[in-house]
C-alpha cells in the first residue's frame, strides 16, 4: 500500500475504500483493515490512456470522501457489480454522490480533502484546475457542505502528478473541547 493515496478513509463509518492496482494490493488492504478495524471496499478502476483502459494508480486520484458527501467518477469503476457495491456503502453512510468524469480525474477533481478549520468551519480544499473543471451544479453540491478553498498548484501538478489531497498529510488530532 503506497502513502496515503491507495486507501481513502472513512474514519467516522470505519471503511476503506481502495482501487487496486500496482500500489495497492488487495491482501495488504484486507491486512490493514484487520489491523485497523475497518471494513474494506474494495474495486477495480480504470482511466482511458492513449485509447486503452489502464489502472488508476491511486484511490485518491478518482474518489474525494468528506464528512457528508463523496465526489468520486463512478465511470472509472468498469464492473458494475463493484460500482454498485461502491455506491451501496456511500448511500449506506449517507454520503451525497457528486460524480465526476473521467476528463475531470485528469484535471485533477478526484484529488480533494476535507479540513476543518477554525470555528468547526468545514472547507474542501482544491487546485485551481480542478475547481476550473467542475460544472457549476457540482460547485454549489459542494458548496452545500463546505466552503471552497482553492489554490494554483500547476507546477506540482505538472512535475509531481499529484495535486491538493497529495500534498496534504491527514493529521487528524483530537478535539479540543
Amino acid at each position: 500500500l503506497e502513502a496515503t493515496g491507495s486507501l481513502v478513509l472513512d474514519r467516522v463509518n470505519r471503511k476503506a475504500y481502495c482501487a487496486l492496482s500496482q500500489r495497492a494490493d488487495e491482501e495488504l488492504v484486507i491486512e490493514f483493515c484487520e489491523d485497523f478495524d475497518y471494513l474494506p471496499v474494495i474495486f477495480r478502476a480504470n482511466q482511458t490512456v492513449n485509447g486503452r483502459r489502464e489502472a488508476i494508480y491511486h484511490t485518491n486520484v478518482m474518489m474525494c470522501l468528506a464528512e457528508t458527501f463523496a465526489v468520486i467518477c463512478l465511470d472509472c469503476i468498469d464492473d458494475k457489480k463493484e460500482r454498485q457495491n461502491v455506491i451501496h456503502h456511500l448511500n449506506e453512510t449517507n454520503k451525497e454522490i457528486i460524480r465526476i468524469s473521467e476528463e475531470q480525474v485528469t484535471n485533477f477533481a478526484g484529488n480533494m480533502l476535507q479540513v476543518i478549520g477554525k470555528g468547526d468551519q468545514r472547507y474542501c480544499v482544491m487546485s485551481q484546475a480542478a475547481y476550473d473543471s467542475l460544472r457549476p451544479a457540482q460547485i454549489a453540491l459542494i458548496e452545500k457542505h463546505c466552503n471552497i478553498f482553492t489554490s494554483s498548484l500547476k507546477i506540482i501538478e505538472a512535475c509531481g502528478g499529484g495535486s491538493a489531497r497529495c500534498m496534504m498529510a491527514e493529521v487528524f488530532l483530537p478535539i479540543k473541547r
